[in-house]
């Protein structure tokens, strides 16, 4: 019998493959069936070199959530006319970029101290390594990698994105299409108020790996319990997010819908998680 995770793997790339075939035509997915399978052996422990993913947050699920609402962009995108289109290239680019975007929590074999949890704060810059060195052995081209490197790079709340390297307008609006959904798709999930715990784990840890005084000079926020950590995100939310959103273009106002329908899913299941939270710890006093 197929695990809740083989079945909710098959569902996100059935969703892929829609977006694909209506945007691209009925072409191989070749590529993406293959990132697809690479990585779902890599999070498994499967890989050679590398230990099953052990974080709570971070783990497999969190990739694959990004993965509808940055689809859904793409295809909102083109379909509303935007310039520049986007090629099916770039949308494999794309794909890839998301799959890998969190792979820097997974640690290498021999690594038995802690979890991946520990690289937190330097995670982006290890899956944009890892996903250098996974390509370069698939085929890709230098070109493409270093698209994938920069897209990556997007989904860091305090990268400066102005300062990345892109080659053309495609692939910044595909590093904004990541960043903003890399937030949606774990904010607007239904289980993100209990998952926050898990996170606040992951935090710690990266705490006394990386060391508490040196993350304050980098201007890292340090929590000091997950209450903390939760009773911050509404703040975090409307302060950084939105920010963030905004300054990626709005990019999440492109999701494409069904006709006659203005509503954005993934927009609205955030306000209603914030809500939640905002209620669930307002009458609570703060505590360390």
């Amino acid at each position: 019998m197929a695990s809740e995770n083989s079945l909710y793997s098959r569902s996100i790339f059935e969703q892929i493959k829609a977006v694909h075939k209506q945007n691209y035509g009925d072409v191989d997915l070749g590529v993406i069936e293959t990132l697809f399978k690479d990585v779902d052996e890599l999070f498994s422990g499967k890989r050679k070199g590398f230990q099953r993913c052990d974080t709570k947050y971070h783990d497999l699920r969190h990739t694959l959530q990004v993965v509808p609402p940055f689809i859904g962009i793409i295809d909102g995108w083109n379909k509303g006319g935007n310039s520049p289109r986007i090629t099916r290239e770039y949308f494999e680019i794309g794909i890839a970029a998301v799959l890998l975007h969190d792979t820097g929590y997974i640690k290498i074999s021999g690594d038995t101290g802690g979890t991946g949890g520990k690289y937190t704060f330097v995670h982006i810059h290890r899956s944009a390594d890892f996903a250098e060195h996974y390509l370069s052995h698939i085929g890709f081209e230098k070109n493409k990698i270093q698209s994938v490197r920069n897209i990556i790079m997007c989904t860091g709340v305090k990268v400066d994105i102005d300062g990345l390297p892109f080659e053309s307008v495609e692939e910044r609006i595909i590093g904004y299409a990541l960043g903003t959904p890399d937030l949606l798709g774990q904010m607007s999930a239904p289980d993100y108020l209990e998952k926050l715990y898990a996170l606040f784990h992951e935090f710690n840890e990266a705490y006394h790996y990386e060391g508490k005084e040196k993350l304050k000079e980098a201007g890292i926020t340090i929590f000091q319990s997950a209450e903390d950590l939760i009773r911050n995100t509404p703040a975090f939310y409307e302060v950084i997010v939105r920010e963030r959103f905004e300054h990626m273009g709005s990019v999440y106002a492109c999701l494409s819908r069904p006709p006659g329908n203005s509503r954005n899913p993934y927009t609205e299941a955030v306000e209603e998680n914030i809500n939640k939270i905002k209620k669930a710890f307002s009458a609570r006093p703060a505590t360390s």
